[in-house]
């Protein structure tokens, strides 16, 4: 099994979230550790997120991370937020993973629609 980096976290988050009509998307984003990611744990992790951030809906994460849609530049645009996130200490702690804010609504996003 390999591990998936850090730096490919974004990028298969993203392609998890893409759908058949995004390929470009999908396509920009690394396959390798793809299917190394437990979709168990992202689903616990999502809903840690969602537990520190009640009421929040899919629409309104769509919209917060996706506030052009989702184009070629989306990954581009994430990264950048997310070290945003990082330097201004908007950190999400879950079982001692420090993930940024961005990082951690992807996983809200992804279990919501995990447990839909």
């Amino acid at each position: 099994m390999t591990l998936l980096a850090r730096r490919d976290l974004l990028a298969t988050l993203l392609a998890m979230t893409a759908s058949a009509s995004l390929p470009a998307v999908a396509l920009a984003a690394p396959t390798a550790g793809f299917n190394d990611l437990d979709r168990a744990a992202v689903e616990r992790i999502g809903k840690a997120w969602l537990e520190q951030n009640p009421g929040t809906s899919a629409k309104a994460l769509a919209i917060r991370l996706f506030p052009d849609g989702r184009n070629a530049g989306t990954l581009a645009d994430l990264r950048r937020r997310a070290a945003g996130d990082f330097r201004q200490g908007a950190v999400f702690i879950h079982r001692g993973w420090r993930l940024s804010q961005t990082e951690g609504a992807l996983f809200g996003l992804l279990a919501l629609g995990i447990a839909a």
